[in-house]
């Protein structure tokens, strides 16, 4: 994760770097400024005025807001028509996402319009330190699995209430989605790659069914959390790009899906979501 991560930086820099002698280079500048802080953390300039909010991590945001791969967030809003205000930024986790308050800021900067926040958070919470799950894969996946539970009911709570203290209405309809499955092999690196989980410490066999058992199993609590929680959604995006690994044709890496992975994704995705919404936009 953190080295595609630093891949991106080093791409945005050089963008900003090629520019630097051309007669355009503020205006550049300040468009990818203005970009990137709309985009990732729902600071714009331009009217309030929409139904949906979204914060996410790199499923929804892989490049800081430059469409390279054309992530879900991309999907719903140049395929579907939707329209989006949101804080969405690879690498981003649930509890920084928590922290820094991206969802109160989401709902100032939809306005008094919106009705509902799609969220893609949690797996960057269950993949940090992979090498905590080595012999301990039960205790470790319930410990975590009790902070993100916690810090969702957290979000939903402290969302709701400053929603209706500032734009009053009704409560939002909190939308989460889980992953599709990793391929483990896939060339491109990152956290859940096999090669880096077989240094933290990973058998081969640990690599194929831990890993499978946790993604099945955070798609377990978010559905069970439908009937603990108000106004608390979830999307099922499992087995879209294959079975029970997802096939190399439709992965940018070893978790990311490619722009054909999102877009198979965002077409079940809004299936989903249209049905939560009666297809409003």
């Amino acid at each position: 994760m953190f080295s595609i991560k630093f891949r991106f930086i080093i791409i945005h820099l050089l963008i900003l770097f090629l520019f630097s002698n051309c007669d355009t280079k503020k205006k550049i500048d300040d468009n990818l400024q203005m970009q990137f802080a709309c985009y990732s953390l729902a600071i714009c300039t331009n009217d309030r005025g929409t139904k949906f909010g979204m914060v996410g991590d790199s499923w929804t945001d892989l490049v800081f807001g430059v469409n390279a791969i054309e992530t879900l967030r991309v999907q719903l809003e140049k395929y579907h028509n939707y329209q989006i205000k949101g804080a969405t930024l690879g690498g981003t986790t649930l509890s920084g996402a928590y922290q820094r308050g991206a969802h109160i800021q989401t709902i100032d900067e939809a306005g008094p319009s919106i009705k509902y926040v799609l969220v893609s958070l949690g797996g960057n919470d269950l993949q940090f330190t992979p090498s905590a799950y080595v012999n301990n894969f039960s205790a470790e996946k319930q410990s975590r699995f009790l902070t993100i539970s916690g810090l969702i009911k957290d979000m939903i709570t402290s969302g709701n209430a400053y929603k209706l203290n500032k734009w009053g209405g009704d409560p939002l309809i909190w939308i989460f989605h889980g992953y599709d499955y990793p391929n483990p092999d896939n060339a491109n690196g990152s956290t859940s790659c096999r090669d880096t989980l077989k240094a933290a410490g990973f058998t081969d066999t640990q690599v194929d069914v831990d890993m499978k058992t946790l993604l099945d199993d955070y798609n377990s609590l978010l559905y069970n959390l439908v009937f603990q929680i108000e106004n608390f959604r979830y999307i099922n995006l499992r087995s879209t790009l294959g079975t029970s690994v997802s096939e190399k044709q439709y992965m940018f890496d070893c978790i990311h899906p490619n722009s054909i992975g999102f877009r198979l994704l965002g077409n079940r995705y809004v299936l989903s979501l249209e049905a939560y919404t009666r297809n409003e936009r």
